[in-house]
């Protein structure tokens, strides 16, 4: 009885036995299937994105090799003038997809002549391939010529047609005729009755870029009062632009200091990293010696008393985007297992006059516009200060966990580096695009601007 028992548990715990290691089996094959697949979709995500990337720029290489083909066996402007006008059209955008922009431009010329009416798309390419010429009157010429009627397409036409002159002067560094231009356009696009807000933008974000620019190059000049009255313009398209009004508060500077004090003093709150505060006490001293001038004893005394407290203010809550400098010791880029890693070390300089006893680092890695993956460090504590006029702090070191698929990818990555005593109060003192390889020198110093 008792043998037959010993017998019946024996064959149980085989059983049990081979239960487990079946199991086991199992389990170790999931796993490797597992690893296996996730692997495979990481290389599959990758060949993915890199096709992703390519397919845009073939089509257009794709699309410029058909035309110039095309194009190449015979002279199609020679009969131009015999042929209707969606063929001129049509041949006018076989010539500019294939690089011909002279050739485009006789056919879209042809297209104008032979186009209806309600029709403006010839006058509009024909224009923006003049421009592309650098044959700017031209282009002007034909957009004074083509009369204002209270058309739908004359109206797109015309609005189209001024935003990409703008852009000519732009880039030329001509502003003040930049801002004509999207003034022009602004004025044509104010007539569509169906807007479109992403245009509207558009537009204005070219209207403030010009005069700022504008007034910046007035300034060097010395005509202060025609750069208060361009910033002024732009703050009327863009009216909370902190930085707008940070200009307006320096030109003023010189111009009237009680109304640069006017301007200066909500900056304070919104933008103290942003302010320089040797310009900022320069224009309160001012002030105050003019109250005193005019025997406002109290409105002067109010004025010097701005001057203490901004210096304790600043002290305490503010880094100012001077008073340190950054610098990149190492870089390094790995790949593992189809993805990129990125490595850095940083040293970070106190060049101010004053010892930093809290401080803190947002190192923020970004692709394009968007934020991916931040890390945030102690730099200087009451007893471990960021000493003044040079000491130095110890290597920060940084490890980005975030995926990058390719090198193409890798191009679009930034690392934004933020100081701060308050949190509120933000200072981005550098930014540097991810490079497509390792780096190793000593000291490099990262420019606050790419």
């Amino acid at each position: 009885m008792i043998k037959e028992k010993a017998k019946k548990k024996k064959k149980e715990k085989t059983f049990v036995h081979e239960l487990v290691c079946y199991a086991k089996t199992a389990g170790i094959s999931f796993l490797v299937a597992a690893v296996f697949t996730t692997l495979l979709s990481f290389h599959a995500r990758s060949v993915m994105i890199k096709n992703l990337y390519a397919s845009k720029e073939n089509k257009i290489k794709l699309e410029r090799k058909v035309a110039q083909q095309i194009v190449s066996h015979t002279d199609l402007t020679a009969t131009l003038h015999d042929k209707s006008y969606p063929v001129a059209l049509h041949v006018g955008d076989l010539y500019e997809a294939a690089g011909d922009l002279q050739k485009a431009e006789y056919a879209y010329h042809i297209a104008t002549q032979k186009s209806p009416p309600e029709k403006f798309t010839a006058f509009q390419k024909l224009c923006i391939v003049l421009i592309s010429q650098d044959k700017v009157d031209q282009a002007i010429d034909i957009l004074d010529s083509v009369e204002d009627i209270n058309r739908l397409g004359l109206i797109r036409f015309k609005t189209r047609v001024y935003i990409v002159l703008g852009d000519k002067y732009y880039s030329r560094g001509k502003f003040l005729k930049a801002s004509e231009a999207y003034e022009k356009a602004n004025y044509y696009y104010n007539r569509l009755t169906k807007k479109d807000k992403y245009i509207q933008k558009s537009i204005h974000k070219r209207l403030v870029k010009s005069y700022v620019e504008a007034a910046g190059v007035i300034v060097k000049n010395g005509y202060n009062s025609d750069a208060v009255r361009f910033l002024k313009k732009a703050l009327q398209y863009d009216p909370k632009n902190l930085q707008i009004q940070y200009r307006l508060a320096i030109v003023y500077a010189d111009l009237d200091p009680i109304i640069a004090v006017d301007y200066f003093e909500p900056l304070i709150a919104k933008i103290p990293q942003d302010i320089d505060y040797d310009a900022y006490n320069r224009v309160l001293m001012k002030a105050a010696n003019i109250m005193d001038i005019q025997g406002n004893s109290t409105k002067a005394k109010y004025y010097r008393y701005k001057i203490h407290s901004l210096d304790v203010y600043t002290t305490n809550k503010v880094v100012y985007k001077e008073d340190i400098e950054v610098f990149l010791n190492s870089f390094s880029i790995k790949k593992m297992f189809f993805t990129y890693k990125l490595k850095t070390k940083f040293t970070l300089k106190n060049v101010s006059s004053k010892n930093i006893r809290y401080l803190q680092a947002d190192f923020v890695l970004r692709k394009g516009d968007k934020e991916k993956e931040v890390h945030t460090i102690s730099c200087a504590s009451r007893k471990r200060p960021l000493y003044s006029n040079g000491g130095e702090l110890a290597n920060i070191e940084i490890k980005f966990g975030n995926n990058i698929f390719t090198k193409r990818e890798l191009d679009q990555y930034y690392i934004d580096i933020y100081l701060y005593k308050v949190k509120k109060f933000k200072t981005l003192v550098a930014t540097i695009r991810v490079p497509l390889k390792s780096i190793h020198s000593s000291n490099f110093l990262v420019s606050p601007h790419l």
